[in-house]
């Protein structure tokens, strides 16, 4: 047997039909080394993926998130980000409050210590934005930004 070709070269190694397919190929695999390369940058943080990304969300909201949003954000099952939640509490990211309009839902927040790492966690984005969609010519950046969204408007109305 030979040698397996990294999943980031498929839309290359195995041509699809159309350059549509081509392109949901594409969107996925750069999904998929944009934060992997994210990941690699952060290791001296300790965070993995899941971690970074989710302290990430939670630093967008200020009044926190309950863990079905942040869960539905992530794309994870309810139960996965109960796990994610504990471990972030655990090692001092997050807190959980119970909002005094509904002691049933815990928001989640982050603490000033995750305040802190979220400033590396978007330092380490913007580098590699510079590096990668910054090389971008305007129309290129503009091109795909377009087709990005419509793309998103599609899938919202499936």
């Amino acid at each position: 047997m030979g040698i397996m070709k990294p999943i980031t070269k498929f839309v290359d190694t195995q041509p699809p039909d159309t350059i549509q397919e081509k392109f949901g190929v594409a969107i996925g695999d750069v999904n998929r080394a944009w934060r992997d390369k994210v990941t690699q940058r952060l290791k001296p943080t300790g965070l993995s993926q899941s971690r970074w990304t989710a302290l990430l969300y939670l630093s967008r909201i200020e009044d926190g998130l309950s863990q079905s949003d942040l869960a539905r954000m992530l794309g994870i099952e309810a139960p996965t980000v109960t796990r994610l939640v504990k471990q972030l509490e655990d090692a001092g990211w997050v807190t959980r409050i119970a909002p005094p309009e509904d002691a049933r839902v815990k928001l989640v927040r982050l603490t000033p210590k995750a305040k802190r790492v979220v400033v590396r966690i978007n330092a380490a984005i913007s580098e590699l934005r510079a590096e990668t969609v910054g090389r971008l010519s305007e129309d290129q950046a503009k091109a795909g930004f377009d087709a990005l969204r419509v793309l998103q408007r599609l899938i919202d109305e499936a």
